[in-house]
């Protein structure tokens, strides 16, 4: 074997794409050919699909644009491999079921140095090692030859240079912060002079200008500092300068003799990570065609849209419940975090989407000083704020599209879960999973599960009907079951003539804070009065499915406008029309319109 074959394969992506052997540097071709290739060093040794490829390359994918990336694989397989000798099977870059994959042995990426390199650096840092954090800092910043994935097209090259470039900035700010620490305050100026040139909004780097300023006996020019970054933030955010940066401000004002070397506030050198996802259930049961289905529509490659799944369906039909399962097994897919927001407020109400942004906007580590005032601003910042982050975010309850879709990202590699019991059909989505109630077998296994399987099985008899009574809705399975085994003086027969009195069945349906009828009631809650109406009135026709006709006559309306108001309770989910024309209730929200309105 040759001994080219065994020299290190060196990728440079840190500027202009560059691959060297050793130090002959080899030809990678056009643009998009090197967008393939640098999506597969990207991936850091892990398979990549054909269609993910393409939706990485190309904004509008040209006809062919598979055999497009087959031919370029086959390019770089040859260019890459030692002696020009391309497999399929072996050597670095390798064919798939669905796909490729690149090995890491034997290659370098000076992606991958650099982020090591910082995160050494941080671990330095925080044991006070700052001469060691900041030499490991200045090597990480040495690899930087110019924009990263310079000349490279598609999505995927222009979210990561967005990634990189904010990492390269932390890596820069901290590496300043390193040598303030060690004293060199008159070395620091000119390096922040310009960083907060290119970054005007950078608090942080005003900070440290500041301090360094002051330090060097320039307190009128660190003053100065301050002056320029309100006006900047008031023109531009319409907002004041954060709580911190207003105290140094008054300190350096007073020239507070307290005034240490190094008080500026110390900035992550990696964006704030949230791990906001509540905790699953541990019997989740069923729903393996909606899991799959959301799985499969979240994980698909989506071109330029960000993924979204809207789970939608009646109070207690378990669309939260399916959203945590789904979200929990997507977590590892999203590494820079996971957002949940509940959009109706604990009394019910409908959470404003400013009011939700700013709570995603803190969770994100911005300080409620710096978070604009309007909703587009805040929607913007946002967008900003996760711009190249793989986030989940989930919407849990939503009311209406509106409020909705300022929550939205314009990351492809951000993913969305939104729930509602309103239909929100002009959502632009990925996969729609309108959640039914449970099939028969699927509820009584859940019971079973809730009650303890041993428990239940015991009078397996009942279990039909108990279920049935529960309209197969999980919400009102799980609270009967925990009733259940925490009764064991109550057998399924008592269970059973509690729940068969219409009057007193949502009355069954409560434990601690799990109520059916406070569920429903936040369905009903969200009605028009003259929804509200009809939900009401139609409900005590011992028909079970009446057509719009039937229902004008009862309810004394146009024919049209009935129409429109039993059209906009399906959509609303209190109501189901199972064949065009007609329209029904499910049994227990039959028992809430009759019997439970007004007393949740």
């Amino acid at each position: 074997m040759s001994d080219t074959c065994t020299l290190p394969l060196t990728f440079a992506l840190l500027g202009t794409p560059r691959v060297r052997r050793g130090e002959k540097e080899i030809n990678i071709g056009a643009p998009q050919q090197q967008a393939v290739l640098a999506a597969l060093v990207l991936r850091q040794g892990k398979s990549m699909s054909v269609e993910e490829m393409v939706a990485a390359v190309w904004d509008n994918p040209p006809a062919g644009a598979t055999s497009i990336v087959r031919t370029y694989m086959s390019r770089l397989r040859s260019a890459l491999q030692p002696g020009g000798r391309p497999s399929r099977t072996s050597g670095l870059l390798r064919s798939t079921q669905s796909g490729y994959w690149m090995s890491q042995e034997g290659t370098v990426c000076d992606v991958e140095l650099f982020e090591r390199e910082m995160q050494t650096a941080e671990g330095r840092f925080s044991e006070g090692r700052f001469a060691e954090a900041r030499d490991l800092l200045r090597c990480a910043l040495e690899r930087w030859s110019g924009p990263p994935l310079a000349g490279l097209p598609g999505p995927l090259a222009r979210s990561e240079r967005s990634r990189l470039a904010e990492l390269h900035l932390l890596c820069q700010e901290r590496a300043v912060q390193a040598d303030m620490k060690l004293g060199r305050h008159q070395k620091a100026v000119p390096e922040l002079l310009r960083l907060t040139s290119e970054h005007p909004l950078r608090e942080g780097l005003r900070q440290l200008l500041m301090l360094a300023l002051y330090h060097c006996g320039r307190q009128a020019e660190a003053l100065a500092v301050y002056r320029d970054a309100r006006q900047v933030l008031m023109e531009q955010m319409g907002i004041e300068p954060s709580p911190p940066l207003r105290a140094l401000h008054g300190r350096i004002l007073a020239a507070d003799p307290g005034l240490l070397p190094f008080e500026a506030a110390s900035s992550s050198m990696t964006p704030q990570v949230p791990a906001q996802l509540p905790a699953g259930l541990p019997d989740f049961t069923g729903r393996t065609s909606e899991v799959d289905a959301l799985w499969t529509g979240l994980t698909s490659p989506g071109g330029l849209a960000t993924p979204v799944a809207a789970i939608t369906g009646m109070g207690g039909a378990g669309k939260s419940s399916l959203a945590v399962h789904i979200a929990h097994r997507l977590k590892e897919r999203h590494p820079d975090g996971q957002l949940y927001t509940d959009l109706t407020a604990p009394d019910g109400s409908r959470v404003p989407p400013d009011v939700a942004l700013r709570h995603i906007l803190t969770a994100l580590g911005d300080p409620v000083s710096a978070i604009p005032k309007d909703l587009d601003t805040r929607a913007a910042q946002f967008r900003s704020r996760v711009s190249g982050r793989r986030m989940l975010i989930l919407l849990d309850n939503a009311w209406d599209v509106g409020q909705v879709r300022a929550l939205l990202p314009g990351s492809v590699h951000c993913t969305v879960i939104v729930t509602s019991r309103a239909v929100l059909g002009s959502l632009p989505t990925t996969v729609r999973v309108p959640l039914k109630p449970m099939d028969p077998s699927s509820a009584a296994l859940l019971f079973s599960r809730v009650a303890g399987g041993e428990h239940a099985s015991l009078e397996s008899e009942h279990m039909e009907t108990v279920t049935a009574l529960c309209g197969q809705l999980p919400l009102a399975l799980r609270i009967v079951a925990a009733r259940y085994t925490t009764r064991l003086h109550r057998s399924l027969s008592d269970t059973i003539e509690g729940l068969l009195q219409e009057r007193t069945r949502l009355g069954e349906l409560q434990l601690d804070d799990l109520s059916v009828r406070r569920t429903f009631d936040l369905g009903y809650r969200q009605l028009t009065a003259q929804q509200a109406q009809a939900f009401r009135e139609l409900a005590v026709l011992e028909q079970r499915l009446i057509t719009d006709s039937h229902a004008a006559l009862v309810l004394g309306w146009e024919p049209a406008e009935a129409l429109r108001t039993l059209e906009a309770l399906v959509d609303a989910s209190m109501m189901e029309s199972p064949s065009p024309g007609h329209y029904g209730y499910h049994d227990l929200l039959r028992v809430f319109a009759r019997y439970g309105v007004g007393s949740a």
